[in-house]
């Protein structure tokens, strides 16, 4: 992209120019990166990468338990601030992150913290039936959201278009994947689900503000499936009441269009072996880089409401490495349910899962991750590296990211070569047969759910 398109808003008068210039501009950001990288991880070419003996990680994973007892015990005491310090030490040496000013970290780590038992608490009061893993799956983008507003400078709240957003995809996916729903249903709601987001019902009004009253969609050819339509259209109402159907906000509605078009598409990726239907590789790799970054940009529009053509780049490259991500550590359960990602296309192809994981990690080292923004001087930097805190949390995020990666290729060991998995673990911050069992993710979510230090 010319730098000089860097700051021009992404924002077109109709729907279908808006889709045509993301797909294209999904396109140069994604794949056009991904097919030019090697798979192999001997040649990563970024300072942030660093390989470890096994030495180095038994040491840390010592020096992480330790902390772990530690702060639980004398957090509330007066080492409390030397705690939270040693704490933040770690997570940056761990992740091999630029360190940044404790004190704006713990204020983020509280925060994160309230927000993640709102979220929680928001949720269940809204639908007693859910479980908290349901929660837990639908909250992991909440952090993400939380990050943009850190990087915009904004205050670190839980809006209802957080809410609804987050909430809104797995109800849809239960929807979708659902064997129950036949395909013609799944199509009429594909219509009628793409005219709400983009124009609202008919009832829409702009003063109104939506309390929790689950909707009511009798009026529906789809009433058979009314619970877990109402639930759909009530997360749109959640949206709605933090933005306004108006000129100045159509993109918003647009970016929520086009990450259900592309969640719909996705259905071509589940192989139907009765009728001998089977994905092409390309065609896998379309839909996911295209699903990946739609699910973030409208994460962000919901933000901002407003995207720059740079930020819907950095936001596409991304999406498509989160994407990857989730399809790797749903490796067992999409072979299990016939649905064809890069990875699953992969091993059914006959080959090991060598190269996709070689070339994802290769992608999240590419240069798109750190890119710098004109507006991340908005947030506060490091005195000693000048290291934005904008700029701090994107790094953050990928490498935090690339551990996950690591974790899940950790739990795939047979679908490696010997000498390919030797090479991973040696990426591993502690040794790898101790990371296929910590549940990284989980640990991170209760800690900070739970403010353990």
């Amino acid at each position: 992209m010319d730098d000089m398109d860097n700051d021009i808003l992404f924002e077109f008068e109709s729907y279908e120019e808006f889709q045509r210039e993301r797909l294209k501009l999904n396109a140069e950001s994604t794949l056009k990166l991904w097919y030019s990288l090697p798979s192999n991880l001997t040649n990563i070419d970024n300072k942030l990468i660093r390989q470890q003996t096994l030495k180095q990680q038994k040491k840390r994973l010592r020096n992480l338990k330790f902390f772990a007892i530690y702060s639980m015990f004398l957090k509330k005491t007066f080492l409390k601030n030397r705690i939270r310090s040693k704490g933040f030490q770690l997570w940056n040496k761990t992740f091999n992150i630029p360190s940044l000013n404790d004190p704006c970290l713990y204020q983020i780590y509280q925060s994160l913290g309230r927000i993640t038992n709102q979220f929680l608490n928001k949720g269940k009061e809204y639908d007693s039936k859910i479980s908290y893993q349901e929660l837990y799956k639908a909250g992991r983008t909440v952090w993400f959201m939380i990050a943009f507003q850190i990087q915009l400078n904004l205050p670190l709240i839980l809006t209802d278009s957080i809410f609804g957003y987050n909430m809104l995809y797995p109800y849809t996916d239960d929807f979708i994947d659902s064997n129950q729903v036949s395909k013609e249903t799944k199509m009429e709601f594909k219509k009628i689900f793409h005219d709400k987001l983009l124009h609202g019902q008919s009832t829409y009004n702009s003063n109104a503000h939506f309390h929790e009253k689950q909707s009511n969609v009798n009026h529906l050819n789809i009433e058979a499936y009314a619970d877990k339509l109402e639930k759909i259209f009530d997360m749109v109402k959640f949206i709605e009441n933090d933005w306004k159907r108006d000129e100045k906000n159509r993109g918003v509605y647009m970016s929520l269009a086009t990450i259900h078009e592309s969640q719909m598409k996705s259905i071509l990726q589940h192989a139907k072996i009765e009728d001998g239907y089977q994905p092409t590789m390309i065609l896998i790799e379309q839909i996911s880089a295209e699903k990946g970054g739609a699910s973030l940009i409208a994460a962000a529009f919901l933000i901002e409401g407003q995207l720059t053509r740079a930020k819907m780049a950095y936001l596409e490259y991304l999406g498509f490495a989160f994407q990857l991500l989730d399809d790797l550590q749903d490796f067992h359960e999409d072979m299990k349910n016939n649905h064809r990602t890069i990875f699953t296309q992969t091993f059914l192809d006959g080959k090991t899962l060598d190269e996709p994981t070689g070339r994802l990690i290769q992608y999240c080292y590419s240069s798109p991750a750190f890119k710098i923004f004109s507006d991340d001087q908005h947030t506060i930097s490091d005195s000693k590296n000048q290291c934005t805190l904008a700029h701090y949390v994107r790094i953050s995020m990928m490498m935090f990211a690339i551990i996950l990666i690591l974790e899940a290729a950790s739990q795939l060991k047979k679908y490696y070569s010997k000498q390919f998995y030797q090479d991973l673990s040696t990426l591993s911050p502690i040794p790898f047969d101790q990371l296929k069992t910590i549940s990284v993710e989980e640990k991170i979510w209760a800690v900070v759910q739970n403010q353990w230090f």
